[in-house]
């Protein structure tokens, strides 16, 4: 068996089974293949073989390989490829033709590092298999490479198959090392009009998109593709369509052979040093006996190697809890961002002023605390030293300085001028060759930023916030078991100052993320036992970093724990100048959403959704719902037909006769037809409406509810006290009292609605005070109760 698996990969001349005779030796192909998954000395032989090939493609300066040379790593990983040979000049051309080809016909395919796709130049053509033929096409490429500047490496002679270019017959497998996010396994349906049938169908649907990792298990992988437009075509799956055209094992077999070369050849593989960057296969022909054969293949390969990411933990430690603090940058006689900064240390009064100290030129005291002139005057090793002097030469001397000399064990990075502008660049790199040279011996501090607001810790009784106390909202009786980790510290605020938070367990701004990343607090966090959601803004990724991010963020909500996203930078700049129909198709933040999704990490649209499910899930806590049978109630019925419109993935629960007969007595005289949702009308009072509410409520039909109120009516209390009127919301039975009541009584997941204007602000707060979640529009409400449905079922959803 094992002799019948070394392949020839020459890369003058591989020749193989046509599909002629590819009918007789399908159960022969199949066997090989499951070996080369099972059997550990085959895979030996396969990943030397490969590593051989890219070694000498390497060597000879070259990172775009060839197609005749991507067939054979993938003739060596399990694939059938078609017959072909490779000439780098005419005189090579043999004078009968390409020998042991099957058919009197030949495909011929130009061979260009600067022409990834041929068929826009002629590269592509068909011709009897003769040397005066071949002869006539070797000539033709060469004058297309000569007319645009291109280089012609050669040509590649292949075996002309007998094929079905209609749709589902060609598929698109990609293999690509994402540089945040590793190694990604991408599917869908190929040939020329791979593009278009991408932008034609819904979002998710057209393109199996898994890391590499995860398409190794085999059950989720078998889901997933489950979901896609063209599985269920080529599988039998459809009404039209009952007989499969490739066998479920094929395809699985398929992609986890692809997969297993990502990962065998990527950055952080132990196996190879070559990276296969980039591996496009379009088309992958379904031929009529069920096999996948690559009819065009697109490859980049590199030896790069990035640098480890692992700051030490225990220094997070450091930083999140010290027990003392040195503030550099705080003025002794104006209010500066240190100065208030250092207002706030003392306010929080968790640090005692004794051991907050403070670098500063003349002074010997800045508010009740010792300041120091130099560094070398400091009373011992510094736990957190927090930095806001803005960036220069001399600045980042004395930030070297205290990384080499060891004086902290962990820094915050207030001041901005570094990465995020181009005269900053190197002051950064200066710093990070300073941490990365005292990592090399075991020391350095831990760095967050630079270009952030800093840190808020609750357990650490610190905050490095340079905005004073009272330009932020108070904060409501809600938030304390989140962390909010933000690559933006307006980001940061805003949704405080917007959701009336409680101060969150932390609230971290990373910046720049020279040091420490979302990922690495993520990782220190993650055991916290009063942290329940983490709520996360994320710009980009560094290097290696997003592969780390979404295996600790799928641990994460495998515990139970939810993980809220939004994620900016989401533009496909460039996509159309792509040269891969895969990068075309798939953009950077295509990839982040599916994987995250495959994470079961909520991932939020807009600013509005990533709000909303704050909101959700900080309120409703833990209240858990056997499905999704909604009942709804408005008093208004226009809200009732929007609702019943935009239901998501919940459908109105049917009510008992019991419901039904308490409804009827409680609605306005004149609603014959009760039923969900019901349509309450302005005329019902506050105590009939309350009771309309917890029969819906006591329903054994009704998973969930949305209760809404359209304000402006005389018959519900909903106001403060105030002239004209003499409606008063802290009556007991008012509007929103009865409501909070309800909602105390049941344990179902309600969601509350009042859609009106400012007047209405203190009923809202009123009851979000009391831990309701309450929205302006009747669509937001049902759009949040929906997610949190899905997201405590754990079904994995995106917004």
């Amino acid at each position: 068996m094992l002799r019948s698996l070394k392949k020839n990969i020459s890369t003058e001349r591989v020749t193989h089974l046509s599909l002629c005779t590819a009918a007789n030796i399908t159960d022969l192909y199949r066997r090989v293949l499951s070996a080369w998954t099972t059997n550990t000395v085959a895979m030996t032989i396969m990943i030397s073989k490969t590593n051989d090939l890219l070694h000498s493609i390497l060597g000879s300066g070259r990172s775009f390989v060839y197609e005749h040379e991507a067939y054979s790593i993938l003739d060596t990983a399990g694939f059938h490829t078609p017959g072909r040979s490779f000439y780098t000049k005419i005189s090579e051309i043999p004078d009968a033709g390409v020998p042991d080809m099957p058919c009197d016909r030949v495909v011929c395919k130009l061979i260009s590092p600067e022409m990834p796709h041929r068929s826009e130049y002629g590269g592509i053509v068909f011709v009897p298999n003769s040397h005066d033929a071949l002869e006539s096409t070797f000539s033709s490429f060469s004058r297309i490479c000569d007319e645009n500047d291109f280089t012609l490496a050669g040509m590649m002679v292949a075996e002309l198959l007998e094929i079905d270019d209609h749709v589902p017959h060609q598929l698109l497998f990609t293999l690509k090392q994402d540089p945040s996010l590793g190694p990604v396994i991408i599917a869908g349906l190929g040939g020329l009009g791979t593009e278009v049938w991408k932008a034609g169908l819904r979002e998710k649907t057209a393109l199996f998109i898994r890391s590499a990792e995860n398409v190794l298990d085999r059950d989720s992988t078998l889901k997933a593709l489950e979901k896609t437009f063209f599985y269920p075509l080529i599988t039998g799956g459809t009404r039209v369509s009952r007989n499969p055209i490739v066998q479920q094992e094929v395809l699985l077999s398929a992609l986890e052979a692809l997969a297993r070369l990502a990962l065998d050849f990527s950055p952080t593989s132990e196996t190879s040093m070559v990276t296969i960057e980039e591996l496009e296969i379009n088309p992958v022909q379904i031929t009529g006996d069920g096999q996948l054969v690559p009819l065009d293949s697109l490859m980049w390969i590199s030896e790069k190697r990035p640098a480890p990411i692992h700051p030490p933990q225990e220094k997070i430690g450091n930083l999140l809890h010290p027990e003392n603090i040195l503030l550099i940058g705080a003025s002794a006689d104006r209010m500066n961002m240190g100065r208030i900064i250092l207002k706030n240390l003392i306010s929080a009064e968790k640090i005692e002023k004794e051991k907050i100290f403070l670098l500063h030129p003349s002074a010997e005291e800045i508010d009740g605390c010792r300041a120091f002139a130099s560094i070398d005057d400091l009373p011992g090793k510094i736990d957190l030293a927090v930095f806001t002097i803005p960036a220069s030469e001399r600045s980042v001397e004395i930030i070297e300085r205290m990384i080499t000399e060891g004086k902290t064990e962990s820094m915050i990075l207030i001041s901005g001028g570094f990465d995020e502008t181009s005269g900053g660049r190197h002051l950064s790199a200066k710093i990070r060759t300073a941490l990365d040279d005292a990592r090399a011996t075991g020391n350095g501090p831990v760095i967050n930023g630079p270009n952030c607001m800093g840190i808020v810790s609750g357990p650490g009784g610190y905050n490095t916030f340079f905005l004073p106390d009272y330009k932020l909202s108070p904060g409501g009786p809600f938030g304390e078991n989140t962390a909010v980790i933000s690559q933006s510290g307006a980001w940061l605020v805003t949704l405080l100052s917007t959701l009336n938070l409680h101060d969150p367990r932390y609230m971290i701004t990373v910046g720049n993320q020279l040091d420490l990343t979302i990922t690495d607090y993520l990782i220190k966090l993650r055991e916290d036992e009063k942290i329940d959601i983490f709520i996360l803004y994320i710009e980009g990724f560094k290097e290696g970093d997003g592969d780390r991010f979404l295996k600790v963020a799928g641990d994460i909500s495998s515990s139970g724990k939810k993980v809220l996203v939004y994620k900016s930078g989401r533009t496909p700049a460039g996509a159309q100048a792509a040269a891969s129909h895969t990068a075309a198709m798939a953009t950077d933040h295509d990839l982040f959403t599916r994987l995250l999704e495959d994470a079961g990490v909520y991932e939020a649209d807009t600013l509005e959704d990533i709000e909303d499910a704050v909101k959700v899930f900080t309120l409703l806590g833990r209240r858990q719902s056997p499905g999704k049978r909604a009942g709804i109630i408005s008093d208004a019925g226009y809200e009732c037909s929007v609702a019943g419109d935009r239901l998501h993935s919940m459908h109105l629960s049917r009510f008992s006769e019991e419901t039904i007969e308490i409804l009827s007595g409680h609605l306005p005289s004149g609603i014959i037809d009760v039923h969900n949702p019901v349509d309450a009308t302005p005329a019902i009072t506050t105590e009939e409406y309350g009771k309309c509410v917890e029969a819906i409520l006591k329903d054994e039909n009704t998973d969930c509810a949305v209760i809404s109120n359209v304000a402006a009516t005389s018959t519900q209390e909903n106001l403060p006290a105030g002239p004209g009127h003499d409606e008063d919301i802290t009556n007991p039975d008012s509007h929103p009292n009865t409501l909070i009541r309800i909602f105390r009584k049941y344990d179902k997941p309600v969601v509350f609605c009042m859609n009106e204007g400012a007047i209405y602000d203190p009923a809202v707060r009123m009851m979000e005070e009391a831990g309701l979640p309450v929205f302006r529009k009747i669509d937001r409400a049902i759009k949040a109760l929906d997610l949190f449905l899905e997201f405590n079922r754990g079904n994995r959803v995106k917004s």
